[in-house]
């Protein structure tokens, strides 16, 4: 038998689980360069209910499958490549509708309209979970092994994909991991039968015309009213010129045309210089939405004239420092750096996260952008913003942070919204340890007619200068909103504003019909608008009064809870206040019930009808039940885990790139050696039950005792951050990974026929495991998602039925 052999089985378990996460991480960059982030968090949760829908497949043809399993599984490698370039195509060319407001009844309503897009991608991981299923399920092979591999490719498809999106892009990886399923499937498990013959054969020919025609099948339409969409819009020589793939998001250059103030949602943005327009020749935009424009910028100081008009430039009129030091947290397109240097600053420090942009302005782009790059006075750091600040030694006296934020979900953690470290509680105190005396922090997002996102801000800063030890932070804080109401400039001081810097803003902002002064020193008038009366109060219990009162959830965040954007409370979800829908409609809670509700349904088909099938068939298994919830709380806990990991470690690091590349892949490789040596590790305990202890004690040593102490860390050398990470997540993997193959290894001697139906519950809650970890982290916190997987491992040690009490009154022939 051709795959008779441990090791040629293993190989085929580590090809499978390494392609399904590289691929799952490659399907999460095309989902986000096209959709809003809560659209791309449905489709990437929904997709993965393909391994569950492998378990019912198992389940009713296991024994036929295994009968012939090379061909199964060759056959299922083909139909995976197939089915996955197949909905990539069709994904990045169907029609997208319209996304920009998609709230209170329209989210529903277009949650069923996108609900249809999420099944072509559950075909293909259904495939792969076809294979692992089959190789896990067949009793002739060690279940720890198998495990091991499993989890092991998992590993290492996370640190290549990393290297993939970087090197090839999404689209030549995709087509390069298709590949490398089909023909080393193909040399592991040769197929015999003409059926299995011809789908290799017609996979192979999906995968070469895919590589030929890469540009002209991969050609995306872009949602209606979306940024992208309006450039495609435009005739000639407008459009799209340059798309570049970066593992944290895409980055687009587009030829736009000039704007017009008199039209444009941000006209502070622009200002009202119509020649100065005429320099916005080019627009960088990330997955679609954040945007900046790229102004041609010749190195003369009058191609600049204008840029003084825009809100990028509020502190330089403010500030009492001539020629200042700079850092600009997110590079983009270059305004803020233009800026500084019509401002004659000293030293711009750019921070950009996106590798992909510096090698757009240094590169790929450079003679448009050589002018301010090539500048002595610029530098460009590939950095995340927070960790450079941390490790960085010296003051600012500008400190720019200008919508800092890509759309995107972090990669390392595909089912999560995104979270925002720059605007926590910790981060502004970062921001006011680093200003010089007499430095400037310029905080600038888009806002609502109802302040949330910079009322947060607001009283985020507030706090932060009193545990600076300031008495009254109103003389330290001005915020100008524009005339519209779309967009509010934060400026934060860690001295008092002076009466000439005073006096010299509010020249400038009364001479600036776009962008007057809504709070500052002298302005707090109780009844004006939400920043002035939150300013007015001076005093940290009418300030936490005002924020529990407020319709919408405006407390500072911090790093424990980094969920910035979201503002809604659970009890939005039953609100009938119009107000809700129309200012801030609880989006994430929506997206949670309807999932739950969707794999509810999913439980039914994946669980029950396998379980009654199986029964029909005159076979048994005692303790079916219990071993149910024992594969449910596995899929629950083990998600909980890595997800708390990926948050807790992605921000020590110092790059959401290595929460993927060093974080999971660490704690899938430890997992997995825990599985190869799982009979050992369980036999030196006693028995898997007292493994739940040991795991519950090893998760709270290290949230009481560690990871407190890993900010104080974060200067050290990365390898040295790397083997601390590595060290933390060990005895956590080795732990994690002695349950599942612990409890097959029990059920398959005498019900080998349950282990698909096993399989397929610990899919399912594998899918509604993200959904719970989402609703969690952004209610009580990332820490309270690691402890919650204590009791969900107990739960699994206290009910999995002891070893040798599996019974089946009719063998199964196959086992």
């Amino acid at each position: 038998m051709r795959l008779g052999s441990t090791g040629r089985a293993g190989m085929l378990a580590f090809l499978a689980a390494g392609v399904t996460l590289f691929v799952q991480v490659l399907v999460h960059r095309m989902v986000s360069a096209k959709l809003l982030n809560n659209f791309a968090f449905l489709v990437i949760s929904l997709s993965m209910l393909g391994f569950a829908l492998s378990g019912v497949v198992l389940s009713r043809w296991r024994d036929r499958l295994l009968e012939s399993r090379d061909d199964s599984i060759t056959t299922s490698a083909a139909l995976f490549v197939l089915s996955i370039l197949g909905a990539s195509v069709l994904f990045y060319r169907i029609d997208a509708g319209h996304q920009a407001f998609s709230y209170g009844q329209d989210f529903v309503l277009h949650f069923g309209q996108w609900l249809p897009l999420t099944l072509p991608w559950t075909v293909p991981f259904a495939f792969c979970g076809l294979i692992l299923g089959m190789l896990l399920s067949d009793a002739r092979l060690p279940t720890p092994r198998i495990y091991f591999f499993d989890l092991f490719g998992s590993a290492v498809g996370a640190f290549a994909v990393i290297l993939a999106i970087r090197s090839l892009g999404v689209e030549w990886a995709l087509i390069a991991a298709a590949a490398a399923m089909l023909v080393l499937t193909a040399l592991l498990a040769p197929p015999r039968s003409r059926l299995a013959r011809g789908a290799v054969l017609v996979a192979a020919v999906a995968t070469l015309v895919s590589a030929v025609q890469k540009e002209r099948l991969f050609e995306m339409t872009y949602p209606e009213r979306s940024p992208l969409w309006h450039i495609q819009q435009l005739p000639p020589p407008y459009g799209i010129e340059y798309i570049a793939w970066d593992p944290v998001t895409r980055i687009e250059i587009s030829r736009n045309r000039p704007p017009d103030p008199e039209r444009d949602f941000a006209p502070s943005l622009i200002g009202t210089n119509r020649t100065f327009h005429q320099r916005f020749r080019r627009m960088l935009t990330q997955n679609n939405h954040a945007f900046t424009h790229a102004v041609d910028y010749d190195g003369r100081p009058e191609s600049l004239d204008g840029i003084e008009e825009t809100v990028y430039s509020a502190a330089y009129h403010a500030s009492s420092v001539t020629k200042p030091r700079v850092l600009v947290v997110g590079v983009g397109g270059g305004f803020d750096v233009l800026t500084a240097l019509h401002f004659e600053a000293s030293e711009i420090t750019g921070v950009e996260v996106n590798e992909a942009t510096i090698d757009v302005l240094t590169r790929v782009y450079r003679d448009y952008f050589s002018a301010w790059v090539e500048d002595p006075r610029v530098r460009l750091v590939a950095a995340e913003g927070r960790h450079f600040l941390a490790t960085t030694p010296g003051s600012w006296d500008v400190i720019q942070l200008s919508g800092v934020d890509s759309y995107s979900g972090t990669p390392g953690a595909a089912h999560v919204f995104s979270e925002a470290y720059l605007y926590t509680a910790e981060a502004f105190d970062l921001y006011l340890s680093r200003l010089s005396r007499d430095g400037i922090m310029n905080m600038m997002r888009v806002d609502f007619p109802l302040p949330r996102d910079m009322l947060r801000a607001l009283a985020t800063a507030v706090g932060a200068l009193r545990r600076a030890g300031v008495e009254h932070p109103a003389a330290h804080i001005v915020t100008l909103t524009e005339v519209t109401g779309n967009y509010t400039a934060l400026l934060v001081k860690k001295t008092p504003f002076t009466t000439p810097e005073l006096d010299r803003l509010f020249a400038w902002a009364a001479g600036n019909r776009l962008l007057p002064v809504s709070a500052g020193p002298g302005h707090n008038d109780p009844e004006g608008n939400m920043y002035q009366r939150f300013l007015a109060l001076d005093d940290p219990g009418r300030e936490a009064t005002f924020l529990r009162s407020y319709p919408f959830d405006v407390a500072p965040v911090d790093d424990n809870r980094p969920f910035f954007f979201k503002s809604s409370y659970w009890r939005h979800a039953f609100s009938p206040d119009p107000l809700i829908f129309q200012q801030s409609p609880p989006v994430m809670e929506y997206t949670l019930l309807m999932l739950l509700a969707v794999a509810g349904v999913a439980a039914v088909v994946c669980i029950y009808l396998p379980l009654r099938l199986l029964a029909a068939r005159g076979r048994h298994v005692t303790g079916a039940a219990r071993y149910g919830v024992f594969f449910a709380a596995l899929g629950l806990g083990y998600l909980a885990v890595e997800v708390a990991l990926l948050q807790k470690f992605g921000l020590f690091l110092g790059h959401p790139n290595y929460a993927l590349s060093v974080v999971l892949a660490s704690l899938l490789l430890t997992t997995g050696v825990g599985s190869l040596f799982s009979k050992a590790i369980v036999g030196r305990v006693g028995r898997l039950r007292t493994m739940s202890y040991v795991l519950a004690g090893v998760i709270l040593a290290e949230y009481l005792l560690v990871l407190p102490r890993l900010p104080g860390l974060i200067g050290l050398p990365f390898t040295v951050r790397i083997l601390i990470v590595f060290v933390l997540i060990a005895p956590l993997g080795l732990c994690l990974g002695t349950f599942f193959p612990t409890a097959l290894d029990q059920l398959k001697p005498d019900s080998a026929a349950y282990v698909p139906w096993a399989w397929g519950i610990n899919g399912i809650f594998s899918v509604v495991a993200p959904i719970l970890s989402v609703g969690v982290s952004m209610t009580w916190g990332i820490g309270a998602l690691l402890l919650s997987a204590i009791p969900v491992y107990l739960i699994a040690g206290f009910v999995l039925p002891a070893a040798g009490s599996t019974s089946s009154p009719e063998a199964d022939a196959t086992s």
